[in-house]
């Protein structure tokens, strides 16, 4: 059976219950993911005769019908759910049928391995990364990180903190030069702290008592980063005019099955091929 994506407003109620309209002719796998770009990832790299995507639109859908179906002792399911900051406080989801990504989400998973060499080789420029890596010190990968980690910080702040900051106001093309690909950190403190209302400097105060220490790409977001690494290309280290719906698509296809296939989400998955008896890849 081909791969198929449920589309339409969902819930998990809903999902579960074409998920069980489906097994009356479908016998393999039910493969959760949470969006669109999810499923155009996976769909090449799974085994279509005995897999189908479900696309549950969204991540409190996918966990939340996960739970249903363990509680009705529904074993043909699997599924790759976005991490995002659970790794920092030990929380884990339906382990049984669900892998995390290895990073936040699938963006910062691509972006956190090998995947970014080939994106560079592809959009920037020799001579422009070799200028910018003498003047900054870092290269264009870590760079990015440390970039993307300023806003990352403040989406984990703001959930913990429940100031529900709307984060399209918070955009990296507002407070990311194209000229320099500099973040205007100060620029950004303020804005976050006029829409939490808070003052700059209590906003400091609980980046510091409340945002836990974390690995490399620890705090980044998989939007953020596309859209920072859409900037740089554009002028200080490359010369492409390359939108963030497009450099996502690039990302996914430069992402080789050889760098799949030593991530922990992949690992995970094989465990549940072996313990379901079926096949996934």
């Amino acid at each position: 059976m081909a791969s198929s994506v449920l589309t339409g407003s969902k819930t998990p109620a809903i999902i579960l219950t074409e998920i069980l309209m489906m097994s009356t002719t479908f016998k393999g796998i039910h493969f959760l993911v949470e969006g669109d770009d999810d499923s155009k990832f996976w769909k090449p790299r799974i085994a279509k005769a005995d897999t189908s995507i479900v696309n549950c639109e969204g991540r409190p859908n996918l966990l939340g019908v996960s739970v249903l179906l363990t509680r009705k002792g529904i074993a043909s399911v699997a599924g790759v759910y976005d991490a995002d900051f659970d790794h920092l406080h030990g929380v884990t989801h339906s382990p049984n049928m669900l892998a995390p990504t290895d990073e936040n989400d699938l963006e910062v998973t691509i972006l956190a391995s090998d995947a970014i060499e080939a994106l560079m080789a592809e959009y920037a420029e020799e001579s422009l990364v070799a200028d910018f890596e003498k003047n900054e010190g870092v290269s264009p990968a870590i760079y990015l990180e440390q970039v993307c980690r300023e806003f990352g910080q403040l989406r984990l702040l703001s959930r913990v903190q429940g100031h529900n900051v709307d984060f399209d106001r918070l955009s990296p093309y507002r407070f990311v030069s194209q000229e320099t690909w500099k973040l205007d950190r100060d620029a950004l403190l303020r804005e976050y702290a006029t829409l939490a209302g808070m003052s700059c400097q209590d906003l400091e105060a609980q980046l510091q008592a409340v945002v836990p220490a974390a690995k490399r790409w620890g705090l980044c977001q998989g939007h953020d980063a596309v859209r920072i690494l859409a900037q740089g290309f554009r002028k200080r280290i490359g010369r492409k005019q390359i939108s963030e719906h497009d450099l996502a698509k690039v990302l996914r296809i430069a992402y080789s099955n050889e760098l799949l296939r030593v991530s922990r989400m992949f690992a995970t998955l094989q465990a549940l091929e072996t313990l379901l008896k079926v096949k996934i890849f």
